[in-house]
């Protein structure tokens, strides 16, 4: 029923006419919404055969928190052996009052294996940070633990506490260079002495050669996993302008600078790799600037000069 509801008589007195005209009203808007819906989702295409997203324009949905670690399994190559390594050289690094972040900390994944190994140590804290509501919507579900914590909140906008062990999966990289630097500085500054950074990244390649060849190697990985042609395709258009990789190189270079002097690879894959920088110092570290070449004229990758204070670091 339509018109007023104050009594049966006034929904009498309607005219049928202006009943028509309502109903037609409304009828027109629902069109035109569903129109506008049709149109929304026409934009959106597959990924995985659970995930759909637009051409640059990658979010972590609430479809993306449900399907997460299936689909990072199919799209970062020996993603389950990445975290095995980092909960166990986490072993050096976590004693009894240890505080440890996760920076993009997702579905809570990896501090989920952290808190397990960790369980028989006194007074430790797990805290994961993510900007998606609903992955730390599916990470609170994960691990409900005293001890592990879960904020949703810009990274780049954290300060963080004293801490012993901070970890970054396949976050950093989607960060500018001026963002890369202020959450590489507020973790390094957070680190006790011998604490330490574990990051995971995908790399450009060292020289533009090589660039192809990573590529093309890792999307036949993800056919091996399952993926059609067009879904990787899809994915590729999906994180333009959104995926903001360096080289090995760079981000090694960028952790020196910051003030870490002691740093190794601990995995390469291809466009892959994983990063252990250690903190052996406690001398201040004041960032000024950064440098970024775009690749030479003939194919090699970009040089990028990160400055702190007067001291370059161009190793």
């Amino acid at each position: 029923m339509l018109a007023n509801y104050g009594s049966q008589e006034a929904v009498k007195t309607v005219p049928l006419k202006q009943n028509v005209g309502i109903c037609g009203d409304r009828k027109q808007k629902e069109k035109e919404m569903g129109k506008q819906m049709s149109e929304k989702k026409a934009n959106y295409r597959k990924v995985d055969n659970m995930i759909s997203a637009v051409e640059g324009g990658w979010q972590f949905t609430s479809e993306v928190a449900q399907h997460f670690d299936t689909h990072v399994r199919k799209s970062i190559p020996l993603y389950k052996e990445v975290q095995s390594m980092t909960v166990d050289m986490s072993e050096w690094f976590i004693h009894n009052g240890s505080t440890v972040y996760d920076i993009g900390s997702s579905t809570g994944e990896t501090i989920f294996h952290l808190q397990k190994k960790h369980a028989s140590k006194e007074n430790v804290r797990f805290i994961g940070i993510d900007n998606s509501e609903m992955m730390v919507k599916q990470a609170r579900k994960k691990v409900s633990a005293n001890n592990v914590q879960f904020l949703c909140q810009d990274v780049v906008q954290t300060i963080f506490e004293e801490a012993d062990l901070v970890i970054s999966l396949f976050t950093i990289q989607f960060l500018s260079v001026p963002e890369r630097v202020q959450v590489l500085q507020g973790a390094y500054q957070c680190l006790r002495n011998g604490g330490a950074l574990i990051m995971a990244e995908k790399v450009l390649a060292e020289e533009g050669r090589f660039d192809q060849l990573w590529v093309e190697l890792y999307w036949d990985f993800k056919n091996r996993q399952g993926l059609t042609d067009d879904q990787i395709l899809q994915k590729a258009r999906s994180i333009r302008g959104i995926l903001r990789p360096l080289t090995l190189t760079e981000n090694i270079k960028l952790l020196k600078t910051i003030g870490f002097n002691s740093i190794d690879v601990f995995f390469k894959w291809y466009n892959f790799a994983g990063i252990l920088a250690i903190k052996t110092t406690s001398r201040p570290i004041q960032f000024t600037g950064y440098v970024t070449n775009d690749h030479d004229s003939d194919g090699s990758a970009r040089e990028t000069d990160f400055t702190v204070g007067d001291k370059h670091v161009d190793e």
